[in-house]
């Protein structure tokens, strides 16, 4: 683009803040819910399926939640969605927290998968759409700083009440609701978002884009560009997403059910490790504008990998190994993962259609997750090493892709550009 590089002020920073309090919220309950199946498991007396649907649940109803909500925000106005999704989670949060039997804990995680599916596209779009030019990356990526923050928040929240049962997890789905209602009023009611909002549609008009039209799926299906990218950014955010979505689900039922360690030692080591992983989504932050976003990815790729390979080796018994193992996670995941697919989408796409295009892809990738999370409970029962051997062979594909992405963007003055073909598309 020829739009002069403009530092990001106080409101766009803010701005991001609220956008990633969707991601924030979304791995809380991640999170919260894997910290919670192998307790619920014993309060309910449920056996490995159920814990398999408690654990889909959340990611199959984020899948639904992102593919009707960022096509509804593109149509019907993304401020108006980014202020409105939250107090669904909100409820949803409050009913996991009071939920008195498995009925009640099932329909909570669906009602909060949909509300933080549908804010997830629609809070990226709005922050990338009221970003100033030569910023995007910077601030679209801190949403992921957000998310890990949010896993770091989740756990050791859950280390601090690992000693109350059921009743601290409940207590953290509290929390997540407060936090909801209070992210709830910030975006509604903060004038500086109004103004920001006003400029965004300014510039796009000027640039021939009109943010409050959708663009027509049609003009998305028959560019070929756009087609390939939403296929590429697709694959590439699907199996990197088997593999997270694995870890942020199952990470704690696992060294509990498998590595025998107790649910304070199993949270304890979570929250340790995942440290790691905010400073280096931090790290990334500050390269996301830059050349060497790409630079890193290689080696980030082979650490993940070797991750997932080590866990496989060992079984998952090794404690001083998954150890190991959870280091490498937390170093490799910032730089080749969710933060590198949400930039090449808002990169790659106008502003009338990110939401749809994030909303799409991301449902794609958690419908799959979705499907292996059902099966994951007894896949580790199965064999802890042959899961990881496949989740070894997801993160190698997902590399795969992005190194086909990043080669496809060489000699573009942007990491992820098919910008001038769209604009030919809408005329």
């Amino acid at each position: 683009m020829a739009d002069t590089p403009t530092a990001p002020d106080a409101r766009h920073w803010k701005l991001a803040v609220a956008a990633g309090m969707a991601s924030f919220l979304d791995s809380g309950a991640i999170i919260s819910v894997g910290l919670g199946l192998a307790l619920w498991q014993e309060r309910f007396d449920l056996d490995v399926w159920t814990v398999g649907v408690l654990g889909s649940a959340l990611t199959l109803f984020i899948a639904v939640g992102a593919l009707t909500g960022g096509r509804i925000a593109d149509l019907f106005g993304r401020g108006r969605v980014f202020s409105v999704t939250i107090l669904g989670y909100a409820v949803a949060a409050t009913a996991i927290a009071f939920a008195p039997n498995p009925a009640v804990l099932i329909t909570g995680v669906v009602v909060i998968g949909i509300a933080a599916g549908a804010d997830l596209p629609t809070s990226i779009a709005v922050l990338s759409e009221r970003a100033p030019a030569g910023a995007q990356g910077r601030l679209v990526a801190f949403t992921h700083v957000m998310w890990t923050a949010g896993v770091v928040f989740a756990t050791s929240l859950g280390f601090a009440v690992s000693t109350l049962g059921v009743l601290g997890v409940s207590l953290i789905f509290g929390v997540l609701a407060v936090l909801g209602v209070a992210t709830f009023a910030f975006r509604a009611f903060y004038p500086p978002f109004r103004q920001l909002e006003a400029e965004a549609v300014a510039r796009h008009t000027a640039d021939g884009v009109d943010p409050s039209t959708a663009l027509p799926l049609r003009a998305l299906l028959t560019t070929p560009a756009f087609r390939a990218m939403i296929v590429l950014t697709a694959l590439f955010y699907g199996f990197f997403t088997l593999v997270a979505n694995t870890f942020g689900s199952f990470k704690t039922y696992f060294l509990v059910t498998v590595g025998g360690t107790t649910q304070t030692t199993a949270t304890a080591l979570s929250f340790v490790t995942t440290l790691i992983g905010l400073a280096g989504t931090i790290a990334f932050t500050r390269i996301a504008d830059t050349r060497w976003r790409s630079r890193f990815f290689a080696g980030g790729v082979a650490v993940f990998t070797s991750c997932q390979l080590l866990i496989a080796v060992t079984g998952g018994t090794v404690l001083p190994a998954m150890i190991v193992a959870l280091v490498l996670y937390n170093l490799a995941f910032p730089f080749i993962g969710e933060a590198l697919y949400k930039i090449w989408t808002q990169e790659s796409f106008p502003v009338n259609a990110r939401a749809t295009v994030q909303g799409t892809t991301m449902a794609v990738a958690r419908f799959a997750a979705s499907g292996f999370a059902l099966l994951t409970p007894a896949l580790i029962a199965w064999s802890p090493s042959g899961l990881f051997a496949m989740l070894s062979v997801f993160a190698l594909v997902s590399g795969a892709v992005g190194a086909v992405i990043i080669r496809w963007a060489r000699g573009s003055h942007e990491a992820v550009s098919v910008a001038a073909p769209v604009a030919e598309a809408v005329r």
